[in-house]
């Protein structure tokens, strides 16, 4: 009995540490099975994502793709002149460029480019603009040797253009500008020979006459047969004068040889002698400017004005002493006429011709 309760006992220690190690067994299975299931959705995932990642690659390089193509678009734009192509016609297309190169240009403190020059940008390509806005960024900085005076100056841009500059209220002003390109001059010709001409009548001369001596900048070209000094009085001395201490220049010419007839001798005398004293005159009065004041005695019965390259005025009107007032108080009752021009290749020939001294 002793020994059957012993064995029963035994037993069920036994059945104890069976089923202890079988539930051990059962986890550790549980276990392993939980961890395969784990690592088939790790797995999975791996792979999805693998996908994933090569698909953003895919569509980040077509992007990139993309990118490269627009970015040659908005080269082919910028090589593209939005004035062009937005323009209803002509002058629209040149008023957007003017706009458009004054706009780049105005940054510059110490430069200014005349809409004259300006017009000339108009036809020069990216490349040369850049060129020439560094020539300028130079000017601004007072790196080039150019004298500040209202007398125009020449400078060259190798192979590209030359430019005329003055120097007035302060400031370096690009007055025009000359390309060395064939094509471009000579549409610039084409365009430039629409210049502004007229006609003026007696008291209109004056008034132009008087009126250039502030509009000159930088020269005053005259020429008149003779002189007088109800004309040439302290008024218009004081005017000479007030062009001179601008920095400007005054070249007059005068003189007119003799009449042979005996009725006009003279006469003639008189005037030639009194235009002498005057000529005398304003030599001594303006010694202290040098060579900006000249006067020649030449034999013309041309009356001429030119001023700077804005314009010129060729008369029957005698500049210098005739007073052309047209009032009732007035004597001065003869009709005279003038023809007033800003043509520039002229402007320069009548310069070159007349005053070239």
């Amino acid at each position: 009995m002793k020994n059957d309760s012993v064995y029963v006992e035994n037993d069920e220690v036994n059945k104890n540490f069976i089923d202890k190690y079988i539930n051990k067994f059962k986890r550790l299975i549980n276990f392993n099975k939980k961890s395969k299931k784990f690592s088939k959705k790790e797995a999975l995932s791996l792979e999805e994502a693998k996908k994933e990642f090569n698909e953003i690659k895919a569509r980040k390089e077509k992007l990139e793709s993309y990118e490269d193509e627009l970015l040659k678009y908005d080269d082919e734009i910028m090589d593209m002149d939005y004035c062009v192509v937005t323009a209803n016609d002509l002058n629209s297309m040149i008023n957007c460029k003017q706009d458009t190169l004054g706009k780049r240009f105005i940054k510059y403190d110490s430069v200014n480019i005349d809409s004259k020059a300006l017009k000339v940008l108009m036809f020069f390509d990216k490349e040369s603009i850049i060129k020439l806005e560094d020539v300028i960024n130079k000017l601004d900085k007072n790196e080039l040797n150019i004298e500040k005076t209202y007398k125009v100056s020449n400078f060259t841009v190798k192979n590209l253009c030359e430019l005329e500059i003055s120097f007035e209220e302060g400031k370096y002003q690009i007055k025009n500008i000359t390309p060395y390109n064939k094509e471009i001059l000579g549409t610039l010709n084409q365009i430039t020979n629409n210049y502004e001409e007229y006609h003026l009548q007696n008291k209109e001369i004056r008034e132009r006459f008087l009126k250039a001596f502030s509009d000159a900048k930088y020269e005053l070209n005259i020429g008149s047969p003779w002189m007088n000094n109800y004309v040439v009085n302290d008024d218009l001395i004081a005017m000479m004068e007030a062009l001179l201490k601008r920095g400007g220049i005054i070249k007059i010419i005068y003189g007119i040889a003799e009449n042979s007839s005996i009725v006009n001798t003279k006469k003639d005398n008189y005037k030639n002698r009194n235009s002498d004293k005057i000529a005398e005159k304003l030599m001594e009065t303006f010694s202290d400017y040098g060579a900006s004041f000249k006067i020649k005695k030449v034999n013309s019965h041309n009356k001429l004005l030119i001023c700077d390259e804005k314009y010129y005025m060729e008369t029957s009107f005698n500049l210098l002493s005739f007073s052309g007032e047209y009032d009732e108080n007035s004597k001065d009752i003869r009709d005279e006429g003038a023809t007033y021009s800003s043509n520039i290749e002229v402007i320069k020939d009548l310069r070159n011709r007349y005053f070239n001294f």
